[in-house]
């Protein structure tokens, strides 16, 4: 009798092999072929059942049943395929394939041989309603043959079985998941058809279960153990790699985080209370829950190991689908790094000398500060040491930066501790501060302690201080130095610390000075400045030269005095142009004099210390004798003490280099220096001017006197006439001859005159 049951059941299977079949072969996971292959082979002996419990003849029974035997044997073979792939190389296992292919040769021979004989197994059809519920109805027995059908089976599992239990015991780690999954499955499978050898179950729950295992399989080899292993594995890179990382679900949730996380951030290991109290923090601080990638430095204070920088990049994780599932930080320890570009960044920006702020830092810092708090109760000092350069010029290199060090430990330890300061260039200081903190006494007092670090009895260092209030936050930093700096330039060369605080009018008169600068350069272009000659007069009245005094002939104002012009081309940097043209006004007046009466006579010209700095003299001087091809004797230069105090040696040399070429040198303004004696040792001048200070009346008239005699006689010693200018009265002029002075120049002879009036006065008093 046929079972309905039966036959539904085993369709049942069958359609659920057809459809894993289907969704394997799609799914194309590696080695999934053996896993279609197994089910096909599944799918052929449930086929073969399905024949079975639908007919009643023997001999389609007989054939059906071998045909099932067989493909359980093939089946065997595809898992033993399916393990050795997935676990060995491909040439380690040949030899054992071959022997077992030879095996289902002579097995698959049997069994069709049993088909025709009944050699190896029986089968006997029961007529009337199957003894079970899913019975096929048929009664199989077996013969002594039919072991060696199961023995097949048999070593075909133990080709995989046994090297997979000692990859269990020698393997360590995640990778023991593989084999013991191994050896669960197909241990399963063979404790169904051992049980089932005694028991006998019906077929339908042997090949249900056989399908299951299958199925089974192929979930647990292609998804379950290569997702432990890649878990695993992940999890155990993340542990060894040097970067933190974590991920967090929608919620802020930890989903995973690795150990070096704990210590990046310096958070307790495992303190994941903490660690989430952290990342809570991150995501409310960079929005991470809306950003979909982020990269920022996160400062994280240490107490022993300092601070640490660590870049962190975080961003939203979405799945396959685009949906929103969490978000991630990975972190990198970045404090060498960062060390090297805030060390770099210092550099940039501190002096190197000193440890404050250069001029760049400084300007960086303080539009920080007022951008902080944009008050208008700020204010910036600019100090300036006058003639910083004659330190290092009297006392060297060493002391001038010793100096420099000293001042900056006074402004950054003293009432300006906390406040940002700076050194702009050499000498020169600037500090920002509040206005409530700046003390006017302190301030002096501090100048007054710098000035002390300067101990000699030829040199005083002065400090001249420039105040800018701040009215406007966002001006220039540079415009608001500028201010300060400009306060200074109105103290000029005061003796004494000074402190000048910045107002409008100071602004107003620079600008005039510049406007007027630009005047007196279009000036001397347009040739305005004209030369007035004061004769020098011998004792027996015989003009013997005369000295070139600049002045401005305006078409609009007339003759102009040096006084009104000569303090802003100094202070505006310009009056080297005007020596540079009274100069060559001098050689051409000169050259014009040849073959005249006054060709005999020498004209003194003015060099003053700036020039040095502006001109090469040398080359000037050389040059307007070549061009205007005159004597170099005849144009004298006179020079101040005050021009050597700078670079003593260097002018020292160029003066030389001229008196070698034919230059006659006369020292101007002598006594009113420095090292006066000292010049008159060095220098090779063939003139002393004596200053008009020493014929002012004063109280000590006779000391005056003396004085005026041991210098004539001590310049007479060195072989050098004496010019004493400033005569003004015939009692001078007397007292001066009987002293020994050899030449006279001022008003008792004549004031400064036009070329053509002083040729015209002395066309007859000249040094025939």
């Amino acid at each position: 009798m046929i079972n309905y049951a039966a036959i539904i059941c085993l369709f049942l299977i069958l359609i659920v092999n057809a459809i894993s079949i289907y969704v394997v072969n799609r799914l194309g996971k590696l080695y999934s072929i053996y896993s279609v292959w197994a089910l096909g082979a599944s799918m052929l002996s449930i086929t073969a059942n399905i024949v079975i419990a639908c007919t009643t003849y023997s001999g389609v029974v007989m054939a059906c049943e071998s045909m099932y035997y067989i493909f359980i044997a093939y089946e065997f073979f595809m898992f033993y395929k399916l393990f050795t792939s997935y676990i060995y190389p491909s040439n380690e296992t040949k030899t054992v394939e071959y022997i077992l292919r030879g095996l289902l040769v002579v097995d698959t021979a049997l069994l069709i041989f049993n088909m025709f004989t009944g050699f190896v197994f029986s089968v006997h059809v029961i007529d009337g309603k199957p003894v079970r519920f899913l019975d096929l109805g048929i009664f199989v027995e077996n013969h002594e043959p039919a072991y060696f059908h199961y023995v097949v089976c048999l070593i075909i599992s133990l080709t995989f079985m046994v090297p997979s239990i000692i990859r269990i015991v020698t393997s360590k780690g995640i990778y023991k998941i593989r084999y013991i999954a191994i050896v669960a499955l197909f241990g399963g499978l063979e404790a169904i058809l051992g049980v089932n050898f005694y028991l006998d179950f019906p077929v339908p729950v042997v090949l249900f279960l056989n399908t299951l295992m299958i199925i089974l399989n192929y979930y647990i080899m292609s998804y379950y153990v290569p997702e432990k292993i890649k878990v695993g594995t992940m999890e155990e890179s993340l542990k060894r790699q040097s970067s933190g990382l974590v991920a967090y679900d929608n919620d802020g949730n930890l989903a995973l985080v690795n150990e070096i996380t704990f210590e990046l951030l310096n958070i307790p290991a495992d303190d994941l209370d903490a660690l989430k109290a952290k990342i809570d923090e991150l995501l409310e601080k960079r929005d991470g829950r809306n950003k979909i990638y982020d990269r920022w430095i996160e400062e994280i204070k240490g107490k022993d190991l300092g601070t640490k920088y660590i870049q962190i990049d975080g961003g939203v994780l979405r799945d396959r689908r685009g949906n929103k599932i969490g978000g991630f930080y990975s972190m990198s320890d970045h404090t060498a790094e960062q060390n090297a570009i805030i060390s770099e960044h210092y550099k940039l920006t501190h002096d190197e000398l000193t440890g404050l702020y250069n001029k760049e830092g400084f300007y960086e810092a303080v539009k920080e500060t007022l951008k902080k708090e944009p008050r208008s109760d700020y204010m910036l000092i600019c100090t300036n040491v006058r003639d910083f350069k004659i330190i290092n010029d009297l006392f060297g290199f060493d002391k001038g930066n010793e100096i420099i060090q000293k001042i900056a430990a006074l402004i950054n330890t003293g009432t300006y501790q906390k406040d940002v300061t700076a050194r702009i260039v050499a000498d020169q200081f600037a500090i920002l501060t509040a206005k409530d903190r700046y003390d006017a006494a302190d301030m002096s007092k501090q100048l007054a302690e710098v000035s002390k670090l300067i101990a000699s009895s030829y040199y005083s260092m002065t400090i001249h201080c420039g105040i800018y209030n701040i009215t406007n936050p966002e001006m220039e930093v540079s415009l608001m130095c500028d201010r300060a700096n400009m306060a200074i330039s109105t103290i000029c060369d005061e003796p004494g610390n000074t402190i000048v605080t910045y107002d409008d009018k100071m602004m107003s008169d620079i600008l005039h000075d510049r406007q007027v600068a630009n005047q007196l350069e279009q000036a001397i272009d347009k040739n305005q400045f004209v030369i007035f000659l004061q004769p020098q007069v011998t004792s027996l009245g015989e003009v013997i030269g005369a000295e070139a005094l600049v002045r401005w002939d305006d078409p609009k104002r007339g003759i102009l005095t040096p006084g009104v012009f000569i303090d802003i081309l100094e202070k505006t940097g310009c009056l080297y142009k005007l020596d540079l043209h009274v100069w060559e006004l001098a050689a051409r007046q000169l050259a014009a004099w040849k073959g005249t009466p006054f060709e005999r006579l020498n004209i003194s010209v003015n060099i003053s210390p700036k020039d040095f700095y502006y001109l090469d003299v040398f080359k000037e001087f050389t040059g307007l004798v070549n061009k205007y091809d005159i004597s170099p004797s005849k144009l004298k230069l006179e020079i101040t003490e005050t021009a050597l105090m700078i670079e003593p040696t260097r002018q020292l040399t160029l003066i030389g280099k001229l008196n070698n070429f034919g230059f006659d040198f006369e020292i101007d303004d002598f006594g009113t220096g420095y090292s006066s004696l000292s010049l008159l040792k060095d220098m090779p001048a063939e003139i002393l001017k004596i200053d008009m200070e020493f014929l002012h009346e004063t109280e000590n008239e006779q000391r005056s006197k003396k004085i005026l005699e041991s210098i004539i006689s001590l310049a007479h010693e060195l072989k050098m006439k004496v010019i004493t200018e400033g005569v003004e009265y015939e009692h001078q002029v007397k007292s001066l001859r009987e002293l020994g002075c050899d030449i006279f120049q001022g008003y008792y002879y004549s004031k400064p005159l036009p070329v053509s009036e002083f040729e015209e006065k002395y066309r007859d008093h000249v040094n025939k």
